[in-house]
């Protein structure tokens, strides 16, 4: 592994995209051993901190390159007015994004040559998990953050190692996780210890996922299954919201206490006093309430619209709405397009106004919940409301921009650890799939499949207590830090001088 120069980016390059390939739906985790072994290797045998920064970053490329292929497929969605624009969007996003795992890597090498008590094979491994870790973290919230694909999405397929995000959070996980993945670097003895610990973490799951409280009311989930470029075609937009009440209406629709429609699944902008709640509130069952994503709009255009989560009775009446706070930039929101509107016409096809703050909403029959709305789900303690805990989560989310690609599985591994993380579970809405009924461990009790057409009938799994990571957050990683730096202190990094 003594590579230089494009040789030693080339081979970082590849490791990064191979590591990438044990993230959801694959999960062929081997090879995000082979992956992070080499980009320990890389960072080893890097001359000195530029060009660990550099390998470092060749590797994250690789890595969110194939991690984010699948936002390629947004751009070919007719009318595909700016399909040309995806693979120079998504290159530069991967640079971007590259950069956090090489700010680690160059961080690590610097902090190793600065201290050489840290050289030790043990003790390097620590050192670049707590530099991965705080640069993960930094992914997560630098310029309004990007936490797609934490190290510790490579679990999601077995519930019961997730269960320690419950006490440290997605973060925490990706550190632990870093350790037992790159763990034969530090020799057999080391590549052991991580199977072993890999066993303990999945026992110690299992004996703490034990039955939740009781839960709610039966709630019914639709996904219609309506094609992305068919959607806000004025021509259908009347057959697609009957589409969405019939369904809401079949067989046992009496005993309902909610109908769950996906994000923005009206087809239009819903307004107060719009003929169309009319026809909306017909899928409200009997005592129950209709939940559904919708663009909001006041009646006033220059208030703007909202992309948000709608509370309809059976009167028509909206009881409450939830505006999306965390927007996706560019995607749904340009930065000053008010202020600049020639050009944010330009660059897309209109900004939704950004909502004021997280709610929690509750109403007689239906326990309170916390809605998140698509991308939002992404951030791990942002999403509940101020005030009093819910008893569960809401996720409508739009995922038929992305077809059949790993983008809309990556995004379910995230719901189920926000789940894990708030100890809530979670009810998930989406046009296309993956709908899903998630419980409070991030177990997937039931869920519709991709382009699948259909409803799910299922009653609000209970909820857990307050988990440590609900109540504290990333304090709760400050822990995690602190434990590993004391570590590297007590191994030898103590009563050593730096050197001039």
């Amino acid at each position: 592994m003594n590579l230089r120069g494009w040789r030693a980016a080339g081979a970082a390059f590849l490791a990064g995209a191979l590591a990438a390939l044990a993230m959801p739906p694959l999960y062929w985790l081997p090879l995000a051993v082979v992956g992070m072994v080499v980009f320990v290797w890389l960072w080893e045998t890097a001359p000195g901190p530029r060009s660990a920064l550099l390998r470092g970053w060749a590797w994250g490329i690789g890595h969110f390159a194939v991690g984010s292929y699948w936002i390629l497929e947004a751009f070919s969605v007719p009318p595909a007015d700016y399909e040309l624009l995806g693979l120079p969007i998504v290159a530069g996003l991967a640079v971007i994004l590259g950069f956090f795992p090489g700010l680690a890597a160059g961080a690590a090498r610097w902090a190793a040559m600065r201290w050489p008590a840290l050289s030790g094979r043990y003790r390097r491994l620590i050192l670049l998990a707590l530099a991965w870790t705080i640069a993960e973290w930094l992914r997560g919230h630098v310029f309004t953050g990007y936490p797609w694909n934490p190290l510790g999405h490579v679990w999601a397929f077995a519930a019961p190692l997730l269960q320690s995000a419950a006490l440290f959070g997605v973060y925490g996980l990706g550190t632990f996780t870093f350790l037992i993945l790159a763990a034969p670097t530090a020799g057999w003895r080391a590549s052991i210890a991580a199977l072993v610990a890999t066993g303990l973490a999945g026992a110690a799951g299992l004996a703490v996922m034990t039955p939740a409280g009781e839960g709610g009311p039966m709630v019914r989930v639709v996904q219609p299954n309506i094609p992305q470029s068919e959607k806000w075609r004025p021509d259908t937009r009347a057959k697609h919201l009957a589409k969405l009440v019939e369904m809401s209406r079949r067989s046992g629709f009496d005993g309902l206490g909610a109908v769950i429609w996906p994000e923005t699944a009206p087809p239009f902008i819903v307004e107060p006093g719009s003929p169309a709640l009319e026809v909306m509130a017909t899928a409200a069952p009997p005592g129950g309430y209709l939940l559904t994503g919708a663009a909001r709009g006041t009646g006033r255009r220059q208030d703007g619209v909202w992309n948000s989560l709608l509370v309809i009775d059976g009167a028509g009446t909206i009881l409450a709405h939830y505006d999306k706070v965390h927007l996706v930039p560019l995607g749904e929101y340009i930065p000053f397009h008010k202020q600049l509107a020639p050009v944010s016409g330009f660059i897309g096809r209109g900004s939704f106004e950004e909502g004021e703050s997280r709610a929690t909403l509750g109403f007689p029959r239906l326990p309170s919940f916390s809605p998140v709305i698509c991308y939002e789900v992404i951030f791990p303690a942002a999403v509940t409301g101020p005030g009093e805990r819910p008893r569960w989560l809401l996720n409508v989310t739009n995922d038929a921009w992305f077809g059949l690609s790993s983008g809309p599985y990556q995004h379910l591994a995230s719901a189920s650890l926000r789940a894990v993380e708030e100890g809530l579970p979670m009810i998930r809405a989406a046009n296309t799939g993956v709908s899903a009924v998630i419980d409070a461990y991030g177990r997937v009790v039931v869920s519709l499949g991709m382009n699948q057409e259909g409803i799910i009938d299922h009653p609000i799994p209970g909820a857990r207590g307050a988990t440590p990571y609900s109540r504290w957050g990333d304090g709760m990683l400050l822990v995690v830090i602190a434990v590993l730096g004391t570590g590297l202190w007590a191994g030898g990094l103590k009563g050593n001088r730096p050197r001039a």
